[in-house]
């Protein structure tokens, strides 16, 4: 069976304690821990007849989910356990349900969405707990962001 812990990346709060916790339980079952970071272009950035510097897209999300999570959980090449970070550019909730394949865990931040919101910007987590076939642990926000 594999060690390897497979975590959401999205730069929120919950995405901060998820991406927290996930580290710790890599760091206690001597795991590896996966970051992944989904990424999708604006219909309207891909529109108007330009080239779309998908390279230089890629690499912005990148060195922005880098720099996050350094913020949250320190260095990459400091930590107990060995950790990776894979920006894929995609839907979120499909990528982490694709990169969580064969994983021992798929760790998820879950936040409250109110009215309108859940119906137009869906819900990762749920898409992550109703599809995935690995186990999918979500992670609250921290109560003072709940409800901002």
């Amino acid at each position: 069976m594999s060690t390897t812990i497979v975590v959401g990346v999205d730069g929120s709060a919950a995405g901060a304690a998820a991406l927290r916790w996930a580290a710790q339980e890599a760091d206690l079952r001597g795991a590896e821990l996966h970051m992944v970071h989904s990424w999708q272009i604006d219909a309207a950035e891909a529109m108007g007849g330009y080239a779309i510097p998908w390279l230089a897209m890629e690499n912005d999300a990148r060195a922005t989910a880098q720099q996050w999570v350094e913020d949250v959980i320190g260095p990459l090449d400091q930590a107990d356990s060995p950790r990776k970070l894979s920006v894929v550019s995609g839907m979120p909730g499909p990528v982490l349900v694709e990169a969580a394949r064969g994983a021992a865990l798929l760790v998820v931040g879950t936040q409250v969405h109110k009215g309108l919101s859940r119906v137009f910007q869906g819900s990762v987590s749920h898409y992550c707990l109703t599809h995935s076939t690995t186990i999918v642990v979500a992670v609250p926000a921290p109560a003072e962001d709940v409800g901002s």
